[in-house]
């Protein structure tokens, strides 16, 4: 009896080890199953392909450069679940003279992401796994592997290999000659080895040391052997000191408009921006304000026009800084990023609410911001005049004119040096028919004489607030919850007294309420929820990942791929006015294009990457490819029904 206990416990502990890590010794390898999933709701997780190899011994990256291949794995699975191409870690460099390979020694975990729908059943999962293991000869092996997920024990190992994967994306900038391709990028930190690890073949000589020189106390130049000296774009993994960071870069794109080229865009995009939805709100301002000094005189005019576009250019330059400095860390940014933040969207809320009560009342600031809605009583203050010009600005950024994507983008994919002339550039742009006013004051004479009538203009501009600030309060729900709505509407209801306080109430003691409003935003804001929600996943859109326009290439399907937010208003219009369209459903079903969706809603590393590799750094961006077109086209950025769909054809 006491055997036949030794005998169940054995067997009990060997199958609940298979479950685990089901180990098979491939000859020369230990080859294993991990994962990280830690209970049964979970809709995504990561599985560990372990490979233990023999001192000696190496297996190879995606491009396994001069000789060698990459390893083949075919999973079987449950209906509902969809395993992931591998995320290949970051690889080191096996040179055998006169040959350079690229592969992964030792210990290594190769981690594939898994989706599953809550309906399907979490039971094994198996694995066909062939590789090639290398020392002084190379050997094919193999191993069949089975991992038992309603039993499998989360394997710390399986997380570290995740957080190490080159996810980040690294900017740089390239020249090339006949010879060499020279890449050029910034780093904080003192670089101790570098090395480039391309995606394609054919495209580099391998075993040539890559030359590393440093430029500047942060910037540095890598030097590449070029195999193909007619090089367009490349992408890669760039390894500094050990740590593997993405690389994208379209060569062609990026010579395909000067500098020149893209200060003349943004000029055009600048001037065509006033005609955008998200401007008229404060445009409107302005245009009240020039219409009533109609009567006033010419120097006066010439200030106010001058103190709105000093306002403009002003914040223009502000921004182009602050996306320098923010680009310098780093980070992906870009047009609008701001409004990616609840905190941002919730203030612009109040502003825009605020400046609506205002004008439906008779309330006069004497200056700062709060001269936004009173402009008509206070025309010897300028400051209201210069900040109007700010707040047009920040409004403005919700929306992307034509030409100013390309411009934009190119914008941030250059040197600081020419980031700041185009964003100059497009600031004067914005400001031109203003500037214009400034130049030729006579010329509002032409405008409607002032009367009692301005009166009733002025509080018929208070609804075009009022319902940016509703529309705002949509986003602010988007990128939190309902519950952080309902605080946001409490707040508007303290402003909206505190703005019933002044305008009602005399003495200092009427401040009372906006500092009471000060503190309640604070509160508030202080402890918003953490930005997780986006806009309801379209049924009939794919989910976007960096992934799956290279994954429905390789499938010969077409593909149409909609990079939008909740807070872009152009996104929002072509919604309505192109893709909601049963036309254009009907055209994507018939055509068998796959719809996939890119929502920027919040901040989102991978997307603003994505945008990256199309020298993009804003919304609305709209890509389209299908079989026999040698790159995706991009479509225009202001869209109608008939538009999108001969823009397909």
């Amino acid at each position: 009896m006491n055997h036949m206990k030794h005998i169940l416990l054995a067997c009990s502990l060997f199958f609940c080890t298979l479950a685990v890590s089901n180990p098979v010794d491939t000859g020369h390898a230990r080859a294993s199953l991990i994962t990280n999933l830690e209970n049964s709701e979970q809709e995504s997780f990561y599985i560990g392909l372990r490979l233990e190899m023999q001192e000696g011994w190496h297996t190879y990256w995606e491009n396994p450069g001069d000789s060698g291949s990459p390893f083949d794995a075919k999973w079987t699975v449950n209906k509902g679940v969809i395993v992931e191409n591998v995320q290949w870690p970051t690889p080191v460099t096996i040179p055998y003279p006169p040959l350079m390979t690229f592969g992964y020694e030792g210990d290594v975990v190769f981690p594939f992401k898994v989706f599953r729908s809550l309906d399907s059943e979490l039971e094994s999962i198996s694995l066909e796994f062939d590789f090639l293991i290398c020392a002084d000869i190379c050997i094919p092996e193999s191993a069949s592997l089975t991992l038992d997920l309603s039993s499998a024990t989360p394997s710390p190992l399986v997380n570290e290999a995740v957080k190490n994967l080159p996810t980040d994306f690294i900017r740089t900038t390239s020249q090339s000659d006949q010879e060499n391709l020279r890449v050029s990028f910034s780093f904080s930190e003192p670089i101790e080895s570098a090395y480039f690890f391309p995606k394609q073949e054919d495209l580099f000589v391998y075993m040539p040391a890559q030359k590393l020189a440093q430029l500047s106390e942060e910037t540095y130049e890598l030097t590449l052997p070029l195999l193909n000296s007619e090089v367009s774009s490349f992408s890669g993994i760039l390894s500094i000191n050990g740590e593997g960071f993405q690389v994208e870069e379209d060569l062609q794109s990026a010579s395909g408009m000067s500098l020149w080229q893209a200060i003349l865009f943004a000029l055009i995009g600048g001037l065509i921006l006033n005609l955008m939805p998200c401007v008229f709100p404060v445009i409107s301002l302005k245009v009240l304000s020039f219409v009533s000094m109609g009567g006033d005189d010419h120097v006066k005019i010439r200030n106010h026009a001058l103190s709105f576009v000093g306002g403009v250019m002003s914040t223009f330059i502000s921004i182009a800084t602050a996306l320098i400095i923010i680009r310098s860390t780093g980070s992906m940014i870009g047009w609008g990023y701001q409004l990616q933040s609840p905190v941002v969207v919730g203030i612009l809320t109040l502003i825009m609410l605020g400046i609506g009560l205002v004008l439906l009342t008779n309330i006069n600031f004497a200056a700062g911001l709060t001269t936004l809605g009173s402009g008509m009583q206070s025309r010897n203050d300028y400051s209201g005049s210069f900040f109007t010009g700010v707040l047009a600005v920040v409004v403005a950024s919700p929306c992307t004119a034509p030409f100013m994507g390309a411009a934009i983008g190119y914008a941030l994919l250059q040197p600081s040096f020419a980031t700041l002339p185009i964003f100059l550039a497009l600031g004067f742009g914005f400001a031109g028919p203003y500037l214009i006013l400034a130049l030729k004051p006579e010329w509002i004479s032409a405008l409607p004489k002032p009367g009692a009538w301005m009166d009733t203009l002025k509080q018929f501009f208070a609804f075009p607030m009022i319902a940016t600030a509703l529309w705002l309060m949509w986003v602010f729900m988007v990128q939190t919850s309902g519950d952080a709505l309902i605080l946001l509407l409490v707040l508007s209801l303290i402003l909206g007294a505190a703005v019933w306080m002044i305008a009602i109430f005399k003495g200092r003691w009427k401040w009372i309420g906006m500092i009471l409003t000060a503190i309640a935003a604070f509160q508030i804001f202080n402890n918003l929820p953490e930005s997780s929600n986006t806009m309801n996943q379209d049924k009939s859109a794919e989910r976007w990942s960096l992934a799956i326009e290279s994954e429905l290439q390789e499938q010969n399907q077409a593909y149409l791929i909609n990079f939008t937010a909740a807070w872009c208003i152009t996104c929002q219009t072509n919604e309505k006015t192109a893709f909601a369209r049963v036309g254009v459903k009907e055209y994507l079903a018939e055509q068998n294009i796959t719809y996939v969706k890119a929502d920027w809603t919040n901040r989102n590393e991978e997307i603003a990457i994505g945008l990256a590799r199309y020298e993009r750094t804003g919304i609305p961006l709209y890509i389209f490819w299908k079989p026999g077109m040698n790159a995706s086209k991009i479509l225009p950025a202001v869209l109608t029904e008939d538009l999108l769909i001969k823009s397909m054809q």
